[in-house]
């Protein structure tokens, strides 16, 4: 009884060779009509600012102002202009106005920073010479921009 049994099963699994059922659709098939993964895009891209590296801080020399955030430099500032990372590309920026503790402007070509004081430490809280702060980075060609608050460090 077992034998036969074996038998009826082995049969009714033999005889799919394996091809699609008819209008059925094989499974290279389904991969090559469904929509592919949409690539997400990061919006703030053109305008994002990153950390600047100790060498980028070495080659500057003595900064006169900083722009921090959780205690890494997004830019450093010395009288004759600054030096900050956007979009992963090192640049170099002139000041476009005055600079100095309340804060400063700087561009580039394509990109625009604006820097500033956004209030002030009580006293006996923090160092002299640093006040929170907001830097605003600016791509006039992308039309993109970031804010982020931070720190403003200047004449310390």
């Amino acid at each position: 009884m077992r034998a036969w049994l074996a038998i009826v099963l082995l049969a009714a699994g033999c005889g799919q060779s394996g091809e699609p059922v008819r209008g059925g659709a094989s499974e290279n098939q389904i991969k090559q009509l469904s929509t592919p993964e949409k690539e997400e895009v990061d919006p703030q891209a053109a305008a994002r600012i990153a950390p600047l590296a100790p060498t980028d801080l070495a080659a500057l020399g003595v900064t006169a102002c900083d722009f921090s955030r959780g205690g890494r430099i997004l830019l450093a500032v010395t009288p004759s202009g600054a030096i900050a990372r956007v979009a992963g590309l090192l640049r170099r920026f002139t000041p476009s106005g005055p600079m100095g503790p309340t804060g400063g402007f700087f561009e580039d070509r394509e990109v625009g920073i604006s820097v500033g004081r956004t209030g002030e430490i009580p006293a006996g809280e923090g160092a002299a010479g640093s006040w929170p702060g907001r830097i605003t980075v600016t791509n006039r060609r992308a039309s993109q921009q970031m804010e982020l608050d931070g720190v403003w460090r200047c004449g310390t």
